[in-house]
């Protein structure tokens, strides 16, 4: 499993904080009559040098600066000033992990708060005391201390203490399973960043990060990979060793399964980035990277080289209980396949459930039930077995149901709210610029160049926010039709899902019934033997002592004869029982295996419905990249060679919903029959303009087929018959070991 972290406090703007504090002074009050504008100054130089060596980790140096700033606040009765250098102090103990300092630092700094009437203040105090809980893995108390942050100032007010608070909310509810709270209050966080602060590279990072393990959790890994390449790409940006090593950690997991060449790439980044950082944690995350990895590859004993590595400096450690269960668990899995003591693998999961027990982690616990399950299966204790499976059973259906849908689809509705805001934003810009563009022209008749250049200067200046505007209501669209298709593709989960459970309590009381059979028929033989022994015993007293020999004679071999039978004819109605069983698994695998397809081309349809739809697709550059994206998808992880062909002037030309639609099938067709059957190593894609006529053509150096199979293909029929809708022709061309071309042309719009 993917490793989620939280964020970790940001970067303070200082010169926010003096903003604040020249405001103060410029508006005394008894309570800080003693202090000047350069005592001011003073304790916020010193809170600015503790920020610059907490960001370097050097946490010594960065409370002795605290201090000096509070010291200071103390002699000059400045309050405002103690309550920063405080809020500092508590980022401090927080990042060290010193936990009770830090509760105690943040419950001064929130009564200082509401002492002073400052509402931010009191609101970062609840913020700090909420997040003294999180790590404390008590979630149900910090829940209700940050939506307090939140109501009493912090959601009035965007801002990074905003933002943060989001972030650490969200994730809360992660931890307690309740998928669809945390990934509404990360994008609330992420929206924030993007909008108010795209600088603060580290902390959208993390956020972004954060809402990729949802993806992940709910088992949509090519979503969570794209959030996990954008915190990334932001994570270098900040140029911080250790989050770089974690999040190269994450995508290695997330491609182990998919992709194991690029799990590899990344596996070996985060081992360099966690080396130079030199930070115990870091280590800790790459060897689970690694025995995650080598346990995908079929490497049982590497794999549990490295879960033991990790396990080691986590119980030296003592500070990631969760992460210490998960490692215990995985522990026992590999244990398992190696086939070692049973007794081995139950003492990793008994040490795993004592932790979990502890902890309100149901995705955990979830993922531990369902492993319990298969062990016992594989022990054939189906007792046990089918106990534990509904455990799991309830751990999932709390976490995944319809109730996350609606909540995912609330998401959806909020979103839409916000880009019509927007649009009613950009038409008060769009006013403003009308009004100063007048007023300019005012001042060049009067002759006021002055105030001419003034306009202009802010005319230029609202014309920045505007552009800016449009590229985040952009950005909002893009992301409302994501969470659109996400909805649909949940449904879709959930219906799989129900009959996968199905099916597996099926598959569990057939074990459970063969089972009985068994002991049922040992115990008709017993009866059967008694009942043959007591007449044994009654024709004894009855018949002579010379008939006595004769009839144990008969009587025995009676007993075998009859005996005999009956156990042949038991062991045939097993085998017959048995092979009957492993023939319906089989067909409902096949079935699963079916839908799961079939839901995969649906998302895949429902994909290109959108993308033919939507009228900004209506250029042919954007049908190229579409193509691009396709023959990655198809061609590059057979390692087939792709190289486009584009005439330039065919860019800027314009195609019809119909038109872009079975162009791009047909291009789909094609590039899947190269994919499947050609065992190319080339493929060659060539759009050319000629005489008002587009004309594309895909060509491979594969093994190419007889004519026969041209006029018999569906596909190929499918081809011909849309380009001949569309007005044109499809001409296919392939001979034995020379290749496959495929030409369709069709006039242009």
């Amino acid at each position: 499993m993917i490793i989620k972290h939280v964020m970790m406090l940001p970067k303070r703007c200082i010169i926010y904080t003096l903003m604040i504090c020249t405001a103060y002074v410029l508006c005394p009050s008894p309570l800080m009559a003693q202090y000047t504008k350069l005592d001011s100054a003073a304790v916020f130089s010193f809170i600015e040098k503790a920020e610059e060596f907490f960001t370097d980790s050097k946490y010594d140096s960065a409370l002795f600066y605290c201090q000096k700033a509070e010291n200071l606040s103390k002699i000059k009765g400045f309050k405002k000033g103690l309550a920063y250098a405080l809020i500092e102090t508590g980022d401090i103990y927080i990042e060290k992990d010193d936990l009770g300092k830090a509760a105690v630092s943040a419950e001064v700094v929130n009564n200082m708060g509401i002492q002073m009437k400052d509402s931010l203040i009191a609101a970062i105090g609840w913020m700090q005391m909420a997040q003294v809980k999180l790590y404390s893995d008590k979630f149900d108390e910090a829940i209700p201390l940050f939506e307090k942050s939140l109501r009493h100032y912090l959601a009035k007010h965007p801002s990074k203490y905003a933002a943060l608070t989001y972030n650490d909310l969200g994730y809360t509810w992660g931890r307690k399973g309740e998928l669809s709270k945390d990934a509404d209050n990360l994008l609330q966080s992420i929206s924030i960043y993007e909008k108010y602060f795209p600088d603060k590279y580290g902390e959208l990072a993390i956020a972004l990060s954060n809402l990729s393990t949802v993806y992940y959790t709910l088992n949509q890994k090519e979503k969570a990979i794209e959030f996990a390449k954008r915190s990334l790409f932001y994570k270098e940006k900040t140029g911080d060793l250790a989050r770089l090593s974690l999040a190269c950690c994450n995508l290695s997991q997330l491609y182990t399964g998919l992709d194991n060449i690029e799990a590899d790439k990344y596996l070996k980044l985060c081992v360099t980035y966690a080396q130079e950082s030199n930070q115990e944690p870091r280590m800790i995350h790459a060897y689970v990277t690694a025995a995650h990895l080598y346990n995908t590859e079929d490497k049982p004993e590497a794999a549990l080289e490295y879960e033991l590595k990790a396990i080691s400096l986590l119980e030296i450690r003592r500070k990631d209980s969760v992460m210490l269960a998960r490692r215990y668990f995985a522990a026992g899995v590999v244990s398992r396949r190696l086939k070692k003591d049973s007794n081995e693998a139950m003492t990793y999961y008994n040490k795993s459930l004592n932790i979990l027990q502890l902890l309100p982690d149901k995705v955990n616990l979830r993922d531990f039930y369902l492993e319990l399950s298969n062990y016992y299966k594989e022990n054939k204790n189906y007792d046990e077995a089918y106990v534990n499976y509904k455990k799991y059973i309830l751990y999932k259906d709390s976490i995944i149901n319809e109730n996350t849908q609606a909540s995912i689809n609330e998401i959806d509705t909020r979103y839409e709210t916000e880009k019509k805001d927007n649009e009613i934003v950009k038409l008060n810009i769009n006013e403003k610029i009308r009004l100063l563009e007048i007023e300019k022209q005012r001042a060049i008749i009067a002759g006021n160049l002055l105030e001419a250049k003034q306009k202009e200067s802010e005319i230029a200046f609202l014309s920045q926010q505007r552009e800016l505007q449009n590229i985040r209501i952009k950005q909002q669209s893009e992301e409302l039709e994501k969470q659109l298709l996400i909805s649909k593709n949940d449904q879709q989960q959930l219906a799989l899902l129900e009959q996968g459970r199905k099916l597996k309590e099926k598959e569990l009381q057939v074990q459970k019934q063969m089972r009985n059979i068994m002991i049922g028929s040992v115990m008709v033989i017993l009866l059967f033997s008694g009942f043959v022994f007591n007449r044994y015993k009654m024709k004894k007293k009855l018949e002579r002592q010379k008939e006595l020999l004769e009839l144990r004679n008969n009587i025995t071999r009676d007993l075998h004869d009859e005996i005999g039978s009956t156990l042949t004819s038991i062991k045939i109605l097993s085998e017959v029982s048995r092979n009957n069983l492993e023939k319906n698994k089989e067909k409902s695998a096949v079935l699963l295996s079916q839908i799961t397809d079939q839901s995969e081309q649906m998302q895949q349809g429902m994909s290109d419905i959108v993308w033919a739809i939507k009228a900004d697709n209506d250029r042919m550059e954007n049908m190229l990249v579409r193509m691009r994206e396709y023959t990655t998808y198809a061609l590059e992880p057979r390692n087939i060679a792709v190289s486009f062909a584009i005439d330039e002037k065919l860019l800027t030309e314009s195609s019809n919903m119909q038109q872009r639609r079975d162009l791009f099938l047909i291009f789909k067709e094609a590039v899947n029959n190269a994919a499947k059957y050609s065992e190319a190593s080339n493929v060659k894609i060539m759009l050319t303009g000629k005489n008002n006529d587009i004309t594309l053509t895909v060509e491979d150096d594969g093994k190419g087929f007889e004519k026969v199979a041209v006029s018999s293909s569906n596909g190929l029929k499918n081809m011909r018959a849309r380009a001949e809708a569309l007005g044109g022709f499809a001409e296919i061309i392939s001979e034995i070991n020379k290749g496959t071309t495929v030409s369709i042309r069709i006039p242009a719009t």
